[in-house]
């Protein structure tokens, strides 16, 4: 009689469990860290460039990326451009609504002083969004007005209704809140947009942390009353 074959035996369907995950999700990892490094450098080479200048060849560069990865996020040069800015301006916010968080003991001086020094922070890490906005600011165009519409004009109205109180209090200078903005705005970024003409001219590097928190003293003692 006939020996029956053994039927072969099937592999543990558990074997596999979870491979397709893991997958995905270190995919999406490397997806969403290449688009961080990829809005990173553009943001530096719209700064350095300006828009009609900057290449989509140097930013894939900087960011170490293929050139075929900004086609694939990004649809055109307009639509990174508008990326890059979102970003820096997300992170901006994030810095602000974490500086007027309530903390234990605080009164409105306390805050304006955090915002002032939260702010000086940030310019210090990304002189570039300084570069970038006082490039985009001086001339009327379609990109100042989605700038100005987005970001620039709900912030600064935000602004401007803390520094009316603070005035009210006699914490801020008596001035018009719009030439106050802008001179805070000026005090506190110029040094760090700047920055390359201020080290050849002192010899002081200002993006250096320690420059940095110096000079955001002198920010708040020129401008905040006690």
């Amino acid at each position: 009689m006939a020996q029956r074959r053994a039927k072969p035996r099937r592999r543990a369907a558990t074997r596999r469990t979870g491979r397709p995950a893991a997958r995905a999700k270190a995919t999406a990892t490397a997806d969403a860290s290449a688009r961080e490094r990829i809005l990173a450098a553009a943001l530096r080479v719209f700064a350095d460039r300006g828009f009609d200048g900057a290449r989509t060849r140097e930013i894939a560069e900087r960011a170490g990326a293929n050139l075929g990865l900004l086609a694939y996020y990004f649809d055109g040069k307009e639509a990174l451009w508008r990326a890059a800015v979102d970003r820096a301006f997300g992170e901006l916010a994030q810095e602000l609504a974490d500086s007027t968080a309530p903390q234990p003991g605080d009164d409105e001086r306390r805050v304006i002083e955090r915002l002032l020094r939260r702010f000086v922070a940030f310019v210090a890490r990304r002189p570039e969004f300084m570069r970038l906005m006082n490039d985009e600011g001086k001339r009327d165009g379609p990109r100042l007005r989605w700038l100005a519409d987005r970001h620039v004009g709900p912030m600064s109205n935000a602004l401007r209704e803390r520094i009316e109180r603070a005035q009210a209090s006699g914490l801020l200078p008596g001035v018009a809140p719009v030439s106050l903005f802008y001179i805070a705005l000026g005090a506190a970024g110029l040094v760090f947009s700047q920055a390359p003409e201020c080290a050849y001219v002192t010899g002081v590097d200002p993006t250096d942390p320690a420059f940095a928190e110096a000079h955001a003293d002198t920010l708040v003692r020129l401008l905040l009353r006690d």
